[in-house]
Parts: C-alpha cells; sequence; structure tokens
C-alpha cells in the first residue's frame, strides 16, 4: 500500500512531506509525491512551453523530495501528472489507490482561496480516502 503527498516544493508541500515521510516510515508504508504541471489557460503552443518551464522548474524540487524521502528510509516515487492540483490528486487517486493524501494547507489567504480555490477544501470534499491537511 502507498500514501500520497501532494508536493511543489513550497513550503506548505515541505511541511505535508516531512509529515507524509514520517506515517509512511511509520506504517512502512511506500510514497507517492504528485505534482501537477499544468498551466493555466488553453492548449496550444504557449501552453506548452509553459508547461515544458513548469516541468523543468519543478522536476528538481520533485526528486529533492523524493531523496528526502529516501534518505528517511522511505522508498519514494515521484508523479508529474499535466492537470491542475486538484486533477493531479484525483487522478493518483483513482489510477493508484492510497490508502491517504496528506496535503499542505499553504499560506494563500482567505480572498485568494476564494476567488482561486484552495486544494485542501476541495480535497477534503470529493476524496474517497483519508486527507491529512497538514497547516
Amino acid at each position: 500500500m502507498t500514501l500520497a503527498v501532494g508536493y511543489d516544493g513550497g513550503d506548505s508541500a515541505q511541511h505535508a512531506l516531512r509529515v507524509a515521510i514520517d506515517l509512511a516510515r511509520d506504517l512502512g508504508e511506500n510514497l507517492l509525491l504528485v505534482c501537477a504541471v499544468a498551466p493555466p489557460g488553453t492548449v496550444g503552443e504557449e501552453y506548452t512551453a509553459v508547461e515544458s518551464a513548469l516541468v523543468e522548474a519543478l522536476s528538481p524540487e520533485l526528486v529533492a523530495g523524493v531523496e528526502q524521502a529516501r534518505a528517511a528510509g522511505v522508498e519514494a516515487e515521484p508523479i508529474l501528472i499535466d492537470a491542475d492540483p486538484v486533477g493531479a490528486l484525483e487522478t493518483v487517486m483513482t489510477t493508484r489507490s492510497p490508502r491517504l493524501l496528506v496535503i499542505g494547507y499553504g499560506s494563500a489567504g482567505r480572498i485568494q482561496a476564494a476567488l482561486f480555490g484552495a486544494v485542501a477544501p476541495q480535497m477534503i470534499e470529493r476524496s474517497a480516502i483519508p486527507v491529512l491537511v497538514v497547516p
């Protein structure tokens, strides 16, 4: 069985990763580090260019997160998905069936969360598995 963690290298994601690593190690589980790389907008040349830049920027962060988990004795796998964060996490929940999802709450203010949507509340509402939200 596995645990999944939403990870983009940000501060809240780093905190969520540390918690997920501890849980995975204590439970003897593997860890999936899930990173969304879809830029806002539509398909086309600009979308592809921005997506490539996102993959290039986030890949080292994801690799560093996997190395952090492995250094703590947890087998980890990076997953980059062409989707928004909620879509990426839903895809992994459907295709990989983790038993727990760990996500950071982030530092977005209430207005930003209201305008653009915060991932944690959406995942709590939509998830079929337990969700641990790390402040």
